[in-house]
C-alpha cells in the first residue's frame, strides 16, 4: 500500500509516522484498494474497544457506570480525535453524540472517519453494557454507499441522508453500572488524561471547544460573541483572532448550535415547528425553515417525516 499510494516504505517504520492529511488520503485509498474492500472504516472500528484508547479507555473501563464514561470520553476526546469533535445531549428517551469534522477531509477519509468512530463507539458499548441492536442508532449525514447493506449488518441501525452524524443510543444505558468499575484505577486515569491534555492545550483546538461549550440557548437568545469573550476573559478582538487561529468563527459556531437544538426540538413531536422556530429565536418561522434546509438540506417537515418512517 505504501508504494502504491507514492510513500516511502520506510515511512511507515516509524513507531508515530507523521504523514500530511492528502499522504493519508493516499494511503487509505491505497489500502481499499489492496483489500478491495470499502468497509475499511467499520472493519477498523469494530476492532478498537476502549483498550485501544491507552490512559482514557481504561478511565472508561473504571468508571461506575456508562453515563460516567460517555462524560469522560467527551471531556478528553481530544486525546483521541484532534479532527473531529464530539457533544453528548439528552433527548429523552435517546441520548446523543453529535460528531463534526473540525475541518473539510477528502474522499475516502470523510467518510472513512465517521464509519470507524461510530463502529468503535457500538463496539464499545456491546462491551461496557452488553447493548443490544434495538439500544443503538446510527446516523450519517451523505446517502447510503453501495456497500450500505454490510455496514447495517455490522453495525445494526443505520440511517442515511440523516441532518447530521450522530451516534444515538437509549437513555436507560446512562445508568447501567459497568463491570470493571474500580475507583483507585479511575483515579489514575483521569490524572493521566489531565496531564496528557495539559501538554496540548498551546496547540489543541481549545477556544474553539470553550466557545463551542458556552454556545447554549438562554432566556435571551445564544450568547452574543462580546459576551463569551467576557466569560473567557479574553476581548472580543482576541477571541476572534484565537477562533480564526483555529480555523473558525463565531457565526459558524452558532450556526452548529443552532443546528444541534433544531435537531434535538424536532425530535419532540409534540413541538410544532412554528414553536420551535421560536424557541430558537426565529421570529419568522419561515426564515427558520430556510436555515434547517440550508443546514441540513431538508426543511424541518420533511425531515420529521423520515424520522417518523424511520
Amino acid at each position: 500500500p505504501a508504494r502504491l499510494a507514492g510513500l516511502p516504505v520506510a515511512t511507515l517504520d516509524h513507531h508515530s509516522p507523521e504523514l500530511t492529511l492528502l499522504q493519508m488520503r493516499d494511503l487509505i485509498s491505497a489500502v481499499i484498494t489492496v483489500l478491495d474492500d470499502d468497509t475499511l472504516g467499520v472493519d477498523v472500528g469494530l476492532r478498537m474497544p476502549p483498550t485501544a484508547y491507552s490512559n482514557l479507555g481504561y478511565a472508561l473501563l473504571c468508571s461506575a457506570t456508562l453515563g460516567e464514561a460517555a462524560q469522560l470520553l467527551i471531556r478528553y476526546w481530544k486525546l483521541l480525535g484532534p479532527a473531529m469533535t464530539v457533544s453528548l445531549s439528552t433527548d429523552a428517551p435517546q441520548c446523543i453524540v453529535d460528531l463534526n469534522h473540525l475541518f473539510p477531509l477528502p474522499p475516502p477519509l470523510d467518510q472513512l472517519s465517521f464509519e470507524c468512530t461510530m463502529a468503535s463507539f457500538y463496539r464499545g458499548f456491546q462491551l461496557l453494557v452488553n447493548a443490544s441492536r434495538d439500544d443503538l442508532e446510527i446516523w450519517f449525514s451523505g446517502p447510503p454507499p453501495y456497500y450500505a447493506e454490510k455496514v447495517a449488518r455490522a453495525l445494526g441501525r443505520v440511517r442515511y441522508n440523516m441532518p447530521a452524524n450522530q451516534f444515538r443510543f437509549s437513555e436507560t444505558l446512562l445508568h447501567r453500572p459497568l463491570p470493571m468499575h474500580n475507583p483507585t484505577g479511575l483515579e489514575f486515569a483521569i490524572g493521566q488524561c489531565q496531564r496528557e491534555a495539559a501538554l496540548l492545550d498551546d496547540e489543541g483546538y481549545i477556544v474553539r471547544e470553550k466557545v463551542r461549550h458556552e454556545m447554549t440557548f438562554g432566556a435571551d437568545g445564544y450568547p452574543t460573541l462580546e459576551q463569551i469573550s467576557r466569560r473567557l476573559h479574553m476581548t472580543s478582538r482576541t477571541l476572534r483572532r484565537r477562533l480564526d487561529e483555529e480555523g473558525t468563527n463565531y457565526k459558524a459556531l452558532l450556526e452548529e448550535a443552532k443546528r444541534r437544538d433544531a435537531i434535538q426540538l424536532l425530535d419532540d413531536s409534540n413541538l410544532e415547528v412554528q414553536r420551535v422556530a421560536g424557541l430558537l429565536g426565529y421570529q419568522d418561522p419561515a426564515n427558520f425553515t430556510r436555515a434547517f434546509r440550508q443546514w441540513t438540506g431538508q426543511t424541518p417537515s420533511q425531515y420529521r417525516d423520515a424520522r417518523n418512517r424511520n
